[in-house]
């Protein structure tokens, strides 16, 4: 199989064609080799339904398979799927899990549809900068900070338990700026709380996360 990989990258690099994988196996740098491969399934995504809950493997992933290249996922479901994990949550997997290609899981209504569209529609499928930030735990907590261009995007996936978070947001650069802040509902896990802001890189930002919850913010110069 891995032979026929191989195979298909070539010819498919020949004939000007890129490649998604799945049902395969982990990437092994592949993608170094034949850059049309743009991602490759190889992870435990949202297809698999019968999974009883997705916090705490989700909190993972950043640390593990991701590190091994670009996964197809499915990210971001809003329906029974997503099981105890919050709408924050999954829009916050978008830009925590990375992939050139990137697949949403959810019908295409239920994303124009939802308060935080500004945001799914403004995410991007490559990043020029990634800052893993402290307060992240395997398991527990995965808080990214991504930058592209000039536009960050902070992103915090929350396990099982509730908790409080406080981040430095020492990465940006001088100046105020403009944020689209999505954060959990504590009082229902299938809808989200948007607003607006302004944030500098001298005042850190405190975020409230419900077990499974989760936090998205599009911050603009």
């Amino acid at each position: 199989m891995i032979d026929r990989y191989q195979s298909i990258l070539r010819e498919s690099a020949a004939r000007h064609i890129m490649v998604n994988f799945h049902g395969a196996n982990k990437p092994a740098g592949e993608a170094r080799t034949w850059p049309n491969e743009l991602t490759r399934e190889g992870i435990y995504g949202l297809e698999h339904r019968q999974t009883a809950e997705w916090s705490r493997h989700n909190t993972t992933l950043p640390f593990t398979r991701y590190l091994a290249g670009a996964a197809d996922y499915t990210p971001v479901v809003f329906g029974e799927r997503r099981k105890e994990t919050s709408w924050a949550h999954q829009i916050a997997t978008a830009a925590v899990f990375t992939s050139p290609l990137l697949v949403f899981g959810a019908h295409p209504q239920s994303l124009l549809d939802n308060a935080a569209v500004d945001v799914i529609r403004n995410l991007p499928s490559t990043w020029d900068e990634t800052v893993v930030l402290p307060s992240s735990e395997i398991g527990e907590l995965a808080a990214f900070a991504r930058r592209k261009g000039t536009t960050w995007f902070v992103a915090v996936l929350n396990g099982p338990t509730a908790r409080t978070v406080r981040i430095d947001l020492g990465f940006l650069g001088k100046g105020r700026y403009d944020a689209l802040v999505v954060r959990d509902n504590l009082d229902d896990a299938a809808a989200v709380v948007v607003a607006k802001a302004t944030m500098t890189s001298t005042t850190p930002l405190s975020i409230h996360l419900r077990s499974g919850g989760g936090f998205i913010a599009r911050l603009t110069p």
